[in-house]
């Protein structure tokens, strides 16, 4: 039998149990931590830059390792730190406010103290970021990565992935559902050398705000809440929108693959109805399609189109539409497949895609929330 809960952490280490219409059982008692535990994300990881460059808006002292040899300096407002793979190394370089080097040297890392930082990815990308910074190799590239306490990556992950969110209520479910996470897919990335990534792989986690706003009182308000099940902390999933119907199963990738038991289950939803993507028709080229799933070696590529014309998402047919959907995204873009809910009809030169939401279609729908919290739901209905 399914046990879901959602539970509250207090100072005192005492469980408050708000159950959910499919709970069945209180989750036994489990220790208190008011703000969890560190969060390790490694940042920029879909660009895989050669170069990083950092700047602060205020004083923050700078540690350079070289081997057994640690160097610290500090760097200034309107000093701007350089840092450049060479080969399984790292090049350090500052630059002063008129742009004269002041420092080069050779390094195994680079790190931070707890600190409000720029990075950027000369010409393609610069966020905000709060927290300690720490910039190593790894395959030849440079990888900055940002360690946060969880109340803070839980704010900041709660803008990234629902930025548009207005409705109160939502954004409680939503936060609850992000540190849950958190909590438990710690081991995500562990071969890599930290937690989470910050794509939709684990979570969106961009830009740092300091705000009092919906999105910092979502998160206090519900500070320590975490979702359960049989127990344990379980990988919430959710999704952008359903398009009328989650999907049943194990997501690829998470629950099944990680050790976790959690099955998610087919729920119907009227309330993302209005959606943009609740239904909608895309096509392409038989060509184009054909040679996306060739490069991905997806079986024999005529075979998984002919499968695709069936209609439903259950058991071998709802992994292989999965897997098309992601291997299609790839190489052809995100929006010509744009959930696991879809079907293929094929003519004689295109392809026609019918299909239904927005992303894998599992769990929360977040459409479905906020339009709930919109019609007066609390964030345990939602």
């Amino acid at each position: 039998m399914t046990c879901c809960s959602i539970k509250k952490l207090s100072k005192l280490g005492l469980v408050i149990s708000l159950s959910l219409v499919i709970s069945l059982s209180l989750p036994p008692r489990v220790p208190a931590r008011e703000n969890g535990h560190p969060v390790t994300v490694a940042v920029f990881a879909l660009f895989r830059p050669e170069r990083v460059d950092i700047t602060t808006p205020h004083s923050a002292i700078v540690s350079i390792q070289t081997g057994s040899v640690e160097v610290k300096r500090v760097l200034g407002r309107g000093q701007r730190l350089q840092v450049e793979s060479r080969g399984e190394g790292l090049e350090v370089k500052v630059f002063e406010h008129d742009d004269r080097l002041s420092l080069a040297r050779k390094a195994d890392a680079l790190r931070t103290e707890e600190t409000v930082c720029t990075l950027s990815v000369p010409g393609r990308i610069q966020r905000d970021y709060s927290g300690r910074l720490e910039v190593v190799v790894q395959r030849g590239r440079v990888l900055p990565l940002v360690t946060v306490q969880e109340e803070a990556a839980v704010e900041q992950i709660l803008r990234s992935e629902l930025a548009e969110g207005q409705q109160p209520e939502a954004l409680k479910a939503q936060a609850v559902l992000v540190r849950s996470y958190l909590r438990a897919a710690t081991g995500r990335h562990r071969k890599d050398g930290f937690d989470f990534c910050d794509t939709t792989h684990c979570q969106f986690f961009t830009d740092f705000k300091m705000a009092d706003d919906r999105f910092r009182e979502a998160a206090i308000a519900t500070r320590g809440l975490v979702l359960t099940f049989l127990g344990k902390f379980f990988q919430p999933l959710y999704t952008a929108a359903c398009g009328g119907r989650t999907l049943s199963g194990f997501a690829a990738g998470s629950q099944k693959e990680e050790g976790s038991a959690y099955p998610y289950r087919s729920v119907s939803c009227s309330f993302c109805v209005s959606h943009p993507l609740f239904e909608w028709e895309t096509t392409t080229t038989t060509q184009e399609l054909l040679r996306a799933l060739k490069e991905e070696s997806l079986r024999d590529p005529a075979e998984v189109i002919a499968s695709l014309a069936e209609p439903g998402e259950a058991g071998e047919l709802g992994a292989l539409k999965q897997a098309t959907r992601i291997c299609v995204g790839r190489a052809l873009g995100w929006n010509l497949i744009r959930s696991n809910r879809y079907s293929i009809e094929v003519h004689s030169s295109t392809v026609k895609i019918r299909g239904h939401g927005s992303g894998h279609n599992f769990g929360l729908c977040q459409a479905g929330a906020i339009e709930m919290s919109r019609q007066g739901k609390s964030m345990s209905e939602i």
